[in-house]
């Protein structure tokens, strides 16, 4: 292959399909190995999108750009309509699996800040970039605890020492979950669940023309 004749923006289209996937295949990686220690981890995480719908939405992805590119509009069309009823029934999921645990409110102090830094700075990038994460005490049963919460922000002034911020309590699993289940989640599951719906019912009314 020619390089000087390489068109960079026939490449560039793949690359958040091949970001997302590679991003997924390493939380189902860290999946697989932690659920034999702990067959909670998943959902002590909380994450908002399971590692598989993750990884097989940035398989899709890719696909729906090869299909562009080859004219394939069914094909893409396809792509797109299982990746928008994946993304909704995972929202959908997170929030009612959080809806059905029963968890205690905890008011958590910010005692401390830890600061992660992420880049230096460059020719090309002019300042450093930071990630901070708040660090804080809380009481459960009469006893006291601190974790670094995962939670995190790139704003220096985000989170401030001596700032209260809300925990959840699992007494069932003996877990701390840093959010609970909240309308967004709902809300925007059942949009994009819909939406995807809508499309898949678009393919069917194309093809039985």
């Amino acid at each position: 292959m020619n390089i000087e004749n390489f068109d960079l923006s026939h490449v560039l289209p793949y690359v958040p399909g091949i970001i997302i996937f590679l991003v997924g295949s390493v939380q189902v990686e860290n999946w697989l190995k932690n659920r034999k220690l702990n067959k909670h981890y998943l959902r002590d995480e909380a994450n908002i999108f399971h590692p598989v719908v993750m990884m097989s939405g940035g398989a899709l992805l890719i696909l729906l750009t090869l299909f562009e590119n080859q004219k394939r509009e069914v094909e893409a069309m396809t792509c797109l309509t299982i990746i928008l009823i994946g993304a909704g029934i995972s929202l959908l999921w997170n929030y009612f699996s959080l809806r059905q645990r029963n968890l205690q409110v905890i008011e958590a102090e910010i005692i401390d800040i830890f600061t992660r830094q992420l880049s230096k700075e460059t020719k090309i990038w002019k300042a450093s970039k930071f990630t901070y994460y708040p660090i804080v005490k809380y009481e459960i049963e009469g006893r006291e605890y601190t974790r670094q919460c995962k939670i995190n922000s790139s704003g220096k002034n985000t989170f401030k020492t001596g700032d209260k911020m809300t925990l959840y309590y699992d007494p069932l699993d003996k877990v701390i979950l840093e959010k609970h289940a909240h309308i967004g989640l709902l809300i925007s599951g059942t949009i994009i669940f819909i939406i995807g719906t809508l499309a898949g019912l678009s393919i069917l009314y194309h093809v039985s023309k």
